[in-house]
């Protein structure tokens, strides 16, 4: 019996110490999540389909497979929950190696990735979660076959939906409701 309970404690040993040897999601490109950034600082400006405005930076710390960066901020407080890269590849096949070589240093510096579900090997997507942050990267398009990674703050991201439906309700006649 005293032998299966050391046995146990040094396997949770272990693994916490493998758990706390992970870093954890900041951020990437010289953005970190949760901080304010400044939009007039913005090199370009794009927007989601549902129209959530994305602005792009320049950056120094850049990685070889993405040469457009882009940050999504709460509406209000302007705080970055989310950082994107985006990249064009030459095929598909190019772009499967690339996110193969990508999730590799990501797995190395943040710990395993999620198991894949459905959707994820149907959209060429790979994921790693950590709590309520997470990194996703993606293979889109057919002919312009492009690599994106994003790294994202579920918290922010609810910060962001609030601050917008607060400052969408007071543009809004209520009378008629």
């Amino acid at each position: 019996m005293k032998t299966l309970r050391l046995i146990l404690v040094t396997c949770f040993g272990l693994s916490a110490i493998i758990a706390h040897a992970a870093d954890k999601i900041e951020g990437a490109f010289g953005k970190k999540l949760g901080d304010v950034f400044d939009v007039s600082t913005a090199v370009g400006t794009s927007k989601l389909t549902d129209g959530t405005p994305m602005y792009e930076f320049a950056t120094t710390n850049g990685f070889r497979s993405f040469n457009r960066y882009y940050v999504l901020v709460t509406p209000r407080t302007k705080k970055i929950y989310s950082v994107w890269g985006i990249g064009q590849a030459e095929s598909t096949a190019a772009a499967q190696k690339e996110q193969a070589l990508v999730m590799e240093i990501l797995q190395q510096k943040y710990g395993n990735k999620e198991k894949e579900g459905i959707l994820d090997a149907l959209g060429d997507a790979k994921r790693i979660d950590q709590g309520s942050r997470y990194i996703v990267t993606k293979i889109s398009g057919f002919t312009d076959v492009t690599l994106d990674i994003r790294y994202h703050d579920r918290d922010l991201d609810k910060l962001a939906e609030r601050e917008r439906l607060e400052d969408e309700s007071k543009k809004v006649d209520k009378s008629g409701l």
